[in-house]
């Protein structure tokens, strides 16, 4: 059996943690925000330009990217989701952060207001 070397995902001591916010205009930019987590950067993506449909879609392929990862999906606002890396702690004095938007649950639009 070939000597395989495990890829090490630790932090170095003097890196600086990034985070990338994108406002996803189309899916097809889901690869370029799922590149940016695979470099160990924490990504927050604003989905309010997209309908219900396309915002699941964007939300479902990057919360596998994060699973993939050991990372994490939070929703922190009506369209908007944060991803972070393994190496990434969140603190919230909520009692537990959302994991779903109840927009795209329940495919609702949110009512206007006037």
């Amino acid at each position: 059996m070939q000597n395989t070397s495990r890829l090490d995902w630790s932090v170095q001591e003097f890196s600086q943690a990034e985070v990338v916010v994108k406002i996803v205009k189309t899916v097809e930019e889901t690869g370029q925000a799922l590149q940016l987590l695979q470099q160990r950067k924490t990504v927050i993506l604003v989905l309010d330009r997209l309908n219900a449909e396309q915002a699941q879609r964007v939300v479902d392929w990057m919360a596998g990217g994060t699973c993939a990862i050991d990372g994490q999906t939070f929703w922190i606002g009506e369209k908007t989701f944060l991803f972070v890396p393994n190496q990434v702690e969140i603190k919230s004095s909520r009692s537990a952060p959302a994991p779903v938007s109840p927009y795209l649950k329940n495919k609702q639009p949110s009512p206007s207001l006037k």
